[in-house]
């Protein structure tokens, strides 16, 4: 009988240890109540299922290398819709792109600054600034540069209807049109915000979706020597490079970066001159899936 009892009051020890020390781990850690949920649940947040990276709070690398994430949810990706991050190309081209202009005063000095060094960029242009400076606008395709629309008061389009979405579009493709006397055929949506749902709107109009593969992040302001040094950093044959018109720090970095840029051999096209160049390999491919992602103010 003894050995019955000491054998019980083991087990109940044994017992009682195992939960507390349960009970503790849980207080730690609040976590499912099956380990087996644990896992996955820890796997799935580590690997996130909207993640083409259009800011700095969400980008792992501060050159906000969008192609090299993943860039589709399953449920999502649609083998038709693309948009275009870099382009694969024979010789040392890139592509330089400038958002959220034309700024009355800071894009006329962009220009000169391509002029003197025969450099041609892309122009993605809100279509309100677009109407209340058309002669900036005018000046750049006439300077060779390419004017795409990047709508026209900014917005994430993939939070609006459909009849918005396309409102945004044509009013700033009307503005430039009215600008340029061309269309622009290319689309670079705000934040990066993309779902099929506004690809097939978008390609409707006959447009390309172009995002980009080095962000300076210069959106923040972090200083021109900072803004060069991350485009320097990212900067490889068929980079499509991001950067916006409408901060100084920017302008103030462009001539420093450009003559860098030029040094290292790289030659300058627009982004269409650039996805020109991608049908000389069929086989290749570093575009991406269009799909949502999370705005952050840009």
């Amino acid at each position: 009988m003894k050995t019955i009892f000491v054998v019980r009051l083991f087990l109940t020890l044994l017992f009682t240890t195992v939960v507390l020390s349960a009970q503790e781990q849980g207080a730690s850690s609040p976590a499912p109540s099956n380990g087996v949920v644990a896992a996955v649940i820890n796997v799935v947040s580590s690997t996130p299922v909207a993640p083409i990276v259009t800011n700095a709070a969400a980008s792992a690398s501060s050159a906000g290398m969008v192609c090299d994430t993943k860039m589709a949810s399953p449920t999502e990706a649609h083998s038709s819709f693309r948009s275009y991050c870099s382009v694969p190309v024979d010789g040392p081209y890139i592509a330089m792109s400038f958002d959220d202009g034309p700024s009355a005063t800071l894009t006329p000095r962009l220009l000169d600054l391509l002029k003197q060094r025969g450099i041609k960029v892309t122009f993605f242009v809100i279509g309100q600034n677009v109407e209340h400076a058309p002669e900036i606008v005018a000046r750049a395709a006439a300077e060779g540069h390419e004017i795409g629309n990047h709508t026209w008061d900014h917005p994430a389009l993939t939070k609006l209807s459909d009849a918005r979405v396309q409102e945004e579009i044509n009013k700033t493709s009307e503005a430039i049109f009215k600008a340029t006397g061309k269309k622009p055929v290319l689309l670079r949506p705000p934040y990066g915000a993309m779902n099929p749902r506004v690809h097939r709107l978008v390609e409707q109009d006959g447009m390309k979706v172009v995002l980009w593969s080095v962000d300076p992040n210069d959106w923040k302001r972090p200083g021109s020597a900072v803004v060069e040094r991350r485009i320097l950093a990212g900067a490889k044959p068929g980079a499509i490079i991001l950067s916006h018109d409408i901060h100084p720090g920017t302008i103030e970095a462009m001539p420093s970066t450009l003559d860098a840029l030029l040094a290292k051999g790289y030659k300058f096209v627009t982004v269409s001159e650039l996805i020109a160049m991608e049908s000389q390999h069929p086989k290749a491919t570093t575009t991406a899936l269009a799909t949502a992602t999370s705005p952050a103010k840009k």
